[in-house]
């Protein structure tokens, strides 16, 4: 009897393996906060993940330290000291698959998430929470080593089931922003056709530019067909019923692996195509003397000296060693105490404004100077001329390096 409570006790070693799956799960996965509320909100969680992932670790330390002494002595004492351990390992394992559990419902239960995911992520994870406790009191009833040895099995099984959920609900995201993102590649596909032809019609040698353009076509193609592979498996979604719980470890486990192979295949395909596509637009700043332009919605932000023409239904924001004109519907605010000017098309001039807001729909906006600091949000088109840095977000999504003015 002894050496079989003693066998059980040693058997209790794979629990470390297992258990180890908690770590790091929800550490890595931040989510970034648009409202100053959402990101306390999200911050409650993480704090509580951070606390309980500190006890946890220090838990499973204790817990080796007492798994190495019983190997060494085999006594009673050992072996008592080695079950109190355990327990308290198995608890704080349950502390931190909860802290866990929430931080993934509160990224689930983000709109942008629920709206993506066709189930109800929330109501599985209130499951597996309710789970966990149930666990948690069958540890801190158990009274020998078979009813410690059976909640280890139970939070074993349990943790594969919520891991392999976790991987999917990403999975499904991810495919959201592959999909979106080959969406807007369509929208550029016809904009580097424009580009062209404006340039053919100047008279312009587009071959270099034609070649970047067709090796682009080529490697979406490419990531739309892994794309296909993708959907093609989540329709499947073998192992997993469709309110998105697991109904098999081992399909599952294929499923999700299988999946994340092709993202990764996909995503290494767009990123070859982007890179062709800053090619591109290098190569046409070049052709067409020098200057950026960007249309679309979204955001631009640029650094540096020279030129911008901003028209649109757009907010910018400007700082400087600069001259600002704007159109006469424009709603501008400036903070500096330089000079404000009517032209006599309407137009207003500013010098030595420090910073300026300026606002308004179907605007126009003309910078020029030194050391300027913009960001324009709408919708609209610029023109950059100058030397200097610039990005975009949810437009021509690309940055790079103003060129100098021929």
């Amino acid at each position: 009897m002894k050496y079989n409570r003693l066998k059980i006790l040693t058997s209790l070693v794979a629990a470390m393996f297992i258990l180890g799956l908690f770590t790091g799960l929800a550490a890595a996965q931040t989510p970034a906060e648009q409202y100053e509320k959402a990101r306390e909100q999200y911050q409650v969680h993480k704090d509580k993940y951070d606390r309980t992932k500190e006890k946890f670790d220090e838990a499973k330390d204790l817990f080796e330290k007492s798994l190495k002494k019983f190997r060494e002595t085999k006594n009673n004492e050992s072996k008592d000291e080695l079950r109190l351990k355990f327990r308290d390992y198995l608890i704080k394992a349950i502390d931190h698959g909860v802290s866990h559990l929430e931080v993934l419902k509160y990224r689930a239960e983000l709109p942008e998430n629920q709206a993506l995911l066709p189930f109800d992520a929330s109501g599985n994870i209130d499951a597996h929470l309710t789970q966990l406790e149930q666990i948690r009191a069958k540890v801190q009833q158990a009274e020998t080593d078979r009813e410690l040895l059976d909640a280890y099995n139970d939070l074993k099984d349990l943790w594969i089931k919520v891991r392999l959920e976790t991987r999917y609900y990403i999975g499904i995201v991810l495919n959201h922003r592959i999909s979106n993102f080959i969406e807007k590649a369509d929208n550029v596909s016809t904009r580097t056709d424009a580009a062209i032809q404006n340039l053919k019609a100047q008279g312009k040698d587009t071959s270099k530019l034609e070649e970047k353009a067709a090796s682009f076509e080529d490697l979406m193609k490419e990531a739309k067909d892994s794309y296909q592979k993708i959907q093609d498996l989540f329709e499947e979604h073998k192992g997993f019923a469709p309110d998105g719980t697991v109904t098999d470890n081992k399909e599952a486990e294929a499923f999700v692996n299988q999946g994340n192979s092709l993202q990764k295949e996909t995503i290494r395909e767009l990123k070859a195509a982007s890179r062709e596509l800053l090619d591109f637009v290098k190569e046409y700043r070049k052709l067409s003397g020098g200057k950026v332009i960007v249309s679309g919605t979204g955001r631009l932000e640029a650094n540096g000296s020279g030129r911008a023409l901003i028209r649109g239904n757009v907010t910018v924001t400007v700082s400087g060693n600069a001259t600002l004109i704007v159109s006469s519907d424009a709603k501008v605010t400036t903070d500096g105490t330089g000079t404000k000017e009517t032209l006599g098309n309407g137009d207003i001039k500013y010098i030595g404004f420090g910073s300026a807001t300026i606002t308004g729909e179907n605007i126009r906006i003309e910078i020029s100077g030194n050391d300027i600091t913009l960001t324009a949000e709408g919708t609209g088109s610029a023109v950059l001329n100058g030397r200097g840095t610039y990005s975009t977000e949810k437009s021509f999504a690309v940055s790079g390096e103003w060129q100098k003015e021929g």
